[in-house]
């Protein structure tokens, strides 16, 4: 797997040129990298270091390559074992400085942090951020209710937990391409956000200061289409900055592939097409079939990787597909590589333990990707 850095700061610049015409701040979504050098370099590059993480065990992993002074915050609430183990836990030795946020989706979720705060070892008072749901049912507070109790969960553990900032991300966005329906989207999200806040303000309005809380919202697929709406000041695209293949049909505008997946060929299988079996060439032979190492990397909608090289190359469907492939007439030998491009961005680099940064044609660094879990967190 390597990602090409010349790519990713042309991708960097199209999204904050887009942000600063908005006076938005750009949070990159983390988990689009999966790799803590990459998440630094892409944060280096903004005004201020910021970052949205999606796992509380990968905000140490981030701080080892991440400047002093990163602002960072959880797309995700964390499960109950992760809220334990890391605000149970000593920062380790020597730690850069840096703010972290957590995500509070649930009553629950507040009542566990407000639970932990009183013991734990990790700075206070602690950071909370509310996710509201964006009219989408994908999970958040929605109801008026549930929202006037977190409110007064909050109040009541002030000593112990500060609210931050809100975030509603209009994640069906991505069904499809579509410019009327993206707008739709985000017409429906920001409306019930604008509520949200309204009444956070009437009856919360103590708890925060208004022109510091951060109002996060939508990410790579329909951040433009959020142009003009007040209810957000920053924006969390991930993908955008790797130029995943699912964003072929969204605004991609000025944005260049920086991500490919590499597979070796392992085999020669003869010419193509031939007999099953007997391998009995079956003229004409328009191609020549081989037999990859790797390939068959979906992402969590079952969708495969494109080919991108040799040109032609496809898959061998007679012998099952991807792995095994069909290519033009001398276009590759046994341990050539037959690139890839993978069509969600983190999705696609989890399958290896490295990137390989790249940067015009040279090789700069291979930088590990996030440490596995070990336990249940």
């Amino acid at each position: 797997m390597f990602v090409d850095l010349a790519a990713v700061d042309r991708n960097a610049s199209v999204i904050q040129n887009f942000a600063d015409r908005q006076n938005w701040n750009v949070r990159p979504a983390l988990k689009a990298f999966q790799c803590p050098q990459l998440c630094a370099y892409v944060m280096r590059q903004l005004p201020k270091p910021r970052g949205l993480v999606f796992r509380l065990r990968q905000v140490d992993q981030i701080m080892t390559a991440a400047p002093a002074g990163t602002d960072l915050m959880m797309g995700y609430p964390s499960t109950g074992g992760e809220l334990r183990w890391f605000l149970g836990s000593q920062p380790p030795s020597g730690q850069r400085s840096y703010t972290l946020t957590i995500l509070a989706s649930s009553l629950e979720n507040i009542e566990d942090l407000a639970g932990l705060a009183r013991t734990t070892p990790r700075e206070l008072p602690l950071n909370v951020a509310l996710e509201f749901d964006s009219g989408e049912g994908r999970g958040g507070f929605v109801f008026e209710p549930e929202i006037s109790e977190a409110i007064k969960l909050l109040r009541r553990a002030k000593r112990h937990l500060r609210l931050r900032a809100t975030l509603c991300y209009d994640g069906w966005a991505t069904l499809t391409g579509d410019q009327n329906y993206r707008l739709g989207v985000a017409k429906t999200a920001s409306g019930f956000y604008k509520g949200y806040l309204a009444q956070l303000e009437v009856e919360g309005g103590d708890l925060y200061n208004p022109k510091t809380l951060i109002r996060n919202g939508p990410a790579s697929s329909n951040y433009q289409n959020w142009a003009g709406r007040p209810e957000i000041n920053e924006i969390s695209p991930g993908s955008a900055y790797m130029y995943a293949g699912y964003l072929q049909t969204f605004d991609n505008q000025g944005l260049v592939r920086a991500a490919t997946q590499c597979s070796p060929v392992l085999k020669d299988i003869g010419p193509y097409p031939s007999e099953l079996i007997t391998q009995i060439p079956q003229p004409p032979i328009t191609a020549h079939a081989w037999y990859l190492l790797g390939s068959a990397w979906p992402d969590s909608s079952g969708t495969q990787p494109a080919f991108i090289y040799p040109p032609g190359v496809a898959d061998n469907m007679r012998a099952g597909g991807r792995a095994a492939i069909v290519a033009p007439n001398g276009a590759l030998a046994v341990d050539d590589y037959v690139l890839l491009w993978p069509n969600q961005s983190g999705e696609g680099v989890d399958y290896f333990g490295s990137l390989h940064a790249v940067r015009n044609g040279r090789l700069l660094d291979v930088w590990p990707t996030f440490e596995r879990p070990t336990d249940l967190q």
